[in-house]
């Protein structure tokens, strides 16, 4: 079953230490410090990127300043590849959320990468596989569940059951703001602050030192419900 994790900016570890070695002994190293702003629509990237270190997010916007994340990319993971493959410009904005070092592969170094390396052939398509159900997946999420269903899910998807210290309540991997929850899961501010309440009061959220913490009853019972038990 595919799932449903992979709906929102929790993207799968998609790391290789094979890959890692092989794209950066080809590629030219970047370093960006965090919330810096890589690339913006109508941009040419110049080759694809294949991110070694940290998090860098990938969102679009309208004329109305509202924004939307598609996803959060993660060690492992190469962006540029739709540009490189459709001979256009990127449609999306890219932003670094922590510091972040990549690797830049020049057009000419990716087209012989996919003739020789296997490897790196593979997980290029796996990669943009990858992006493609992710997006699947929102449409689905957006149009078929509320706000408030759409949270549920992204708390979820973001629990860290690698670093359990209360059996109870379990901590999450990324923390995010009311501003940045609304961008993720399409809803204004004050529905956002409005829905976290709701789920406080119902049990499936609590509040500790400004971190939030899912309910492993909830946690659970959503897994489960994706067939991951």
């Amino acid at each position: 079953m595919e799932q449903m994790e992979r709906t929102t900016l929790t993207t799968p570890d998609l790391f290789d230490p094979e890959l890692d070695k092989l794209v950066s002994s080809v590629g030219q190293q970047l370093v960006f410090p965090p919330k810096h702003i890589f690339s913006m629509p109508g941009e040419e990237l110049g080759g694809i990127y294949y991110v070694q270190k940290g998090r860098i997010k990938h969102y679009m916007d309208n004329a109305e300043g509202g924004v939307k994340i598609l996803y959060t990319l993660s060690p492992g993971w190469f962006f540029g590849e739709t540009v490189f493959f459709l001979k256009t410009r990127t449609s999306l904005y890219s932003q670094t959320e922590t510091k972040v070092i990549m690797y830049k592969l020049l057009d000419e170094d990716v087209k012989r990468m996919m003739d020789e390396s296997a490897l790196f052939r593979d997980a290029l398509f796996r990669c943009w596989a990858h992006k493609t159900l992710i997006l699947r997946h929102e449409i689905a999420n957006l149009t078929f569940n509320s706000c408030k269903s759409r949270l549920k899910r992204l708390f979820c998807s973001m629990v860290d059951t690698d670093h359990i210290t209360d059996p109870a309540w379990y901590s999450l991997k990324v923390h995010y703001t009311h501003g940045e929850l609304g961008e993720i899961v399409g809803g204004a501010r004050v529905t956002i602050s409005r829905q976290l309440t709701e789920l406080c009061n119902e049990g499936f959220l609590r509040i500790i030192n400004r971190r939030a913490q899912v309910s492993a009853e909830a946690y659970q019972e959503y897994a489960r419900s994706q067939g991951k038990e």
